[in-house]
């Protein structure tokens, strides 16, 4: 009886320790399991279907335009190029005419002029009676005010023509940039010239700069309208919203494909926090640095994730050693108790962990690159390798079989020699995320949004930081206009840099980073939170899709061809929308739709203007 009794003991104690040690390594790894489980969107997709066989889409009418380009302007070359970029985005269909040559046949739905210096167009009087006869021309920089100029401009609405006025400062008076009617901007990184212009009453003005001088209006002519750009800002990559918004008014009821998501990365994420004590930390909090970052900065990003519904994306970094020659030991170099906890809590909330580095030296084999930021320079590809190599073992040993699906460079950098390790070394990427912004400096890795030859998507990310000025939320709106795409990050460290937190107390930080993400929240509710992962999946779908529009009296019809899931398209129109098939459309505000087509082929009808 006494042995029966201490068997059962013994077992139920054998139990015991069996359940302990499952429901500690479910504690590891149960949300790797129920990740597995979901749709990020990167797992195999439904087959691609096609809407239109060949023939059938060679008798459909899509909308084309012409850019009309000075090959000896530099200038004009640059205005030109960020045309032809929106229009790709926009999937619509264009030629590239330099000045001078003849009327194309057919006659395009829209024309966009390049040129400032409008004496170039000499030979391209066609222009007129394409207007007059009901087409639609934009001219995207602000004219030379000479001659040619003098002859054309009460075709343009103008009255009066002033001197040239120096600016920074822009408003809206209709949505070009959506969710920013009636908003204002200011900021030395706007500064324009503008003509002064006083215009009839027949036009109708977008946008305005500095003393109400017209920077984008519309003037009729005709059955057609010229719509005229005052400024040389349409040049420039980060105004491509606004671009976006004066294509939206050359074509009424404009419908173009967009990503639609919302993104926030943490960059240097799981990764060793500093150690030892901060001046502002210590003063506000009586804590060292790992206790602060445990137990008010990451409580406070969860909280701001919750309440304005982001999903994280980590970038994880093994240690800070500046080590580019092996060993690469993340058993002695790692901090494993962190990706333990943050990792497991990022995961919990709906998270990714991406890459960031075995350390924080740039994927780089050119000096130049290295020496900018500080780092020193890998040898060659192998070390790169054997490198990411070890910190996937990391990953492995805290979350096994977790796949490892985006890479962000450390400080934005990645050279041709540390792109071709990538997709060697982490077998599961699928997106890197980098930046969108254009450096004059040339060292960073700038990124349009596409699918690389390799397959791996290119994801760049678009604002940063804790500290949001008028610049970043104009570039923000931007990127929403032009895109559909809210992409931002920061770093925990920013608290307490002198440059990046600009000697802020987090609690400053933290309420100017909530604020932004407030106004995103109020302006774009819209938009599907993602981590990168999930959104590059989506993105594959946006990038690779074909979609063309039937135009038809009182609505469209639209065809995606490439069609493998559910995509989003942006509606800018002034109508009324009634009946929709095999699409949902959502008013997002007034004349901007936002339409969700769940069939290849969907259709949207419509009234006049209610």
């Amino acid at each position: 009886m006494i042995k029966t009794k201490s068997l059962r003991r013994m077992i139920v104690l054998l139990v015991f320790v069996l359940l302990l040690t499952l429901l500690m390594q479910m504690s590891r790894s149960e949300l790797v399991m129920r990740w597995n489980g979901d749709n990020d969107g990167t797992g195999p997709q439904a087959a691609a279907r096609n809407a239109l066989a060949p023939a059938e889409l060679a008798r459909i009418h899509q909308e084309r335009l012409v850019v009309l380009v000075d090959p000896d302007d530099a200038t004009s070359q640059k205005v030109a190029y960020q045309a032809e970029q929106v229009l790709t985005g926009m999937k619509k269909r264009f030629e590239r005419v330099p000045v001078g040559s003849v009327m194309p046949d057919p006659a395009p739905d829209g024309v966009i002029v390049t040129v400032s210096d409008l004496t170039r167009l000499a030979g391209t009087e066609w222009l007129d009676g394409y207007v007059a006869r009901g087409g639609r021309v934009l001219l995207a920089i602000e004219p030379e005010n000479n001659e040619a100029f003098s002859a054309m401009y009460r075709r343009l609405d103008i009255l009066e023509i002033g001197t040239y006025v120096e600016t920074s400062d822009i408003r809206l008076h209709t949505n070009v940039l959506l969710g920013f009617a009636g908003g204002e901007f200011r900021d030395p990184g706007l500064h324009i010239s503008v003509l002064r212009v006083k215009l009839g009453q027949h036009s109708r003005v977008h946008v305005s700069a500095g003393e109400h001088v017209p920077l984008l209006w519309e003037a009729p002519y005709g059955k057609g309208a010229y719509i005229v750009f005052n400024g040389a800002l349409l040049q420039e990559k980060i105004n491509r919203g606004l671009f976006a918004g004066a294509i939206g008014v050359l074509l009424p009821d404009l419908i173009y494909p967009v990503l639609n998501a919302k993104l926030m990365y943490i960059d240097d994420f799981p990764a060793p926090f500093p150690q030892g004590t901060h001046p502002l930390i210590d003063r506000d909090y009586r804590m060292d640095l790992p206790h602060f970052f445990k137990k008010v900065w990451w409580p406070d990003m969860i909280r701001l994730a919750r309440k304005h519904d982001l999903k994280y994306t980590g970038a994880l970094i093994v240690t800070y050693g500046n080590r580019v020659n092996p060993p690469f030991d993340w058993e002695s170099d790692a901090d494993v108790s962190s990706l333990v906890l943050y990792g497991r809590e990022l995961l919990k909330e709906g998270g990714e962990i991406g890459v960031h580095g075995y350390n924080h030296q740039t994927l780089s084999t050119v000096p130049r690159v290295s020496r900018a930021f500080g780092y020193n320079m890998w040898p060659s590809q192998r070390e790169m390798t054997d490198s990411l190599r070890s910190l996937r073992q990391y990953v492995e040993s805290v979350f096994p079989h977790y796949p490892l699906r985006t890479y962000v460079p450390p400080s934005n950098a990645l050279d041709e020699a540390g792109r071709q390790v990538l997709k060697q070394a982490l077998p599961d990427l699928v997106n890197i995320s980098s930046l969108y912004i254009e450096d004059i400096r040339n060292l960073s890795y700038v990124q349009e949004y596409n699918v690389a030859p390799d397959g791996v998507v290119e994801m760049p990310r678009v604002t940063y930081g804790y500290r949001i000025g008028e610049y970043d939320r104009w570039m923000m709106a931007n990127a929403v206009t032009a895109y559909g795409i809210f992409s931002h990050f920061v770093h925990p460290d920013d608290v307490i840099d002198e440059v990046r937190g600009g000697n802020g107390s987090w609690r400053d930080l933290y309420t100017s980073l909530e604020e932004y993400l407030e106004l995103v929240q109020d302006r774009y509710g819209w938009l599907r939170p993602m981590t990168a992962a999930e959104a590059s999946g989506e993105a594959r779908r946006w990038l690779e899709s074909q979609p063309v529009f039937e135009r038809r009296p009182g609505g469209l019809n639209g065809y995606i061809n490439g069609f493998a899931g559910p995509q989003y398209f942006l509606l800018r129109t002034d109508r009324n929308i009634v009946r929709t098939k095999r699409c949902e459309v959502r008013r997002i505000e007034q004349g901007a739709y936002l339409v969700r087509a769940d069939h290849e082929i969907f259709s949207i009808d419509w009234t006049e203007k209610p």
